[in-house]
């Protein structure tokens, strides 16, 4: 149930695990009442013989748009999009080879892909993280660019550049440390991203603090955003936003809670326990309504929908 998304009407869109073929699994609409509304199914693509589709993201029209690759040692990265009753769309190639983690569509039509470039014919490439903006024809528009620290890097900065010697050969010191940790245990740029209503993608990294970055169809980076954990050892797992508040979920395997902050400038507005245990997945949050959605794996496979207000 990971990877679970929502739109501004409250509509669920949810992977189904297909054991036919794992790697191409439907994603179904359901609305708010339980009723499920569209299919959008991967393999529908027949042209493009793929061989998984992974990352998704509601569409503006009411329909999607998900990440899929074709090809294992060459792939061929593909947008499709799917109109709201289910049926195909044109699919676009993206000019880009890589691993895609985190996926998402601006309401502008381009799309945010982030991954690892990796050479798989070499066994020892432990490979790049790179993240960039696709036009709607899929060209690259813009490469980003991330600090492990979280705040944004220019690309073709250099490490130590200004300030004094020894400030610079401080600095070198502490790249070279964070270069080696990162090639001893690389992670990923990004963990989730949604669309916000002012235009911009709000996308998160697992951190601690949690960084949400909000980033521009252009590729700039508008803010970086740093919520911190309500308790201690615990870690960002899942968000939303809605409206102008934010919504993350931390958690471990003794406790979950949800922190509320302010989109534009990060700052705490509330936390909440989560009562609903580890079994659950963090699905949507409803501003206006303070509503959190929950999913969960009841018997028989059903699936559960849970609503909790903010209290």
């Amino acid at each position: 149930m990971s990877g679970s998304k929502c739109d501004g009407d409250g509509n669920l869109y949810i992977r189904k695990v297909a054991t036919d073929r794992p790697l191409l699994g439907p994603v179904v609409k359901i609305d708010p009442d339980g009723k499920r509304v569209a299919l959008f199914d991967p393999v529908a693509f027949s042209q493009l013989a793929l061989d998984r589709a992974d990352a998704f993201s509601p569409a503006f029209d009411g329909g999607m748009y998900q990440v899929a690759q074709s090809g294992v040692l060459k792939p061929r990265i593909y947008v499709l999009h799917f109109s709201s009753d289910g049926s195909t769309s044109s699919p676009t190639l993206l000019a880009a080879d890589l691993e895609v983690y985190t996926f998402a569509a601006f309401a502008s039509g381009s799309f945010l892909v982030s991954g690892v470039e990796r050479d798989l014919e070499n066994k020892n490439d432990r490979g790049r993280n790179f993240t960039a903006v696709f036009s709607a024809d899929g060209r690259e528009l813009a490469q980003l660019s991330f600090e492990e620290s979280g705040g944004p890097r220019k690309a073709g900065a250099k490490p130590g550049a200004g300030g004094s010697p020894k400030a610079a050969a401080h600095n070198e010191v502490q790249n070279k440390v964070q270069n080696d940790a990162e090639k001893a245990a690389p992670g990923l740029d990004l963990a989730d991203a949604e669309a916000g209503s002012d235009g911009n993608l709000y996308v998160m990294r697992r951190s601690a603090p949690a960084l949400v970055y909000v980033i521009a169809p252009s590729g700039k980076i508008m803010q970086t955003l740093k919520i911190a954990a309500p308790r201690a050892g615990t870690a960002p797992s899942a968000f939303h936003v809605s409206g102008n508040q934010l919504a993350i979920s931390f958690g471990n395997e003794e406790s979950q809670s949800i922190v509320v902050a302010d989109a534009q400038t990060g700052r705490k507005i509330a936390s909440y326990s989560d009562p609903t245990g580890p079994e659950t997945s963090f699905a949507c949050y409803s501003a206006n309504e303070g509503v959190f959605t929950f999913l969960k794996l009841g018997e028989g496979n059903t699936l559960q929908v849970i609503r909790a207000e903010a209290q």
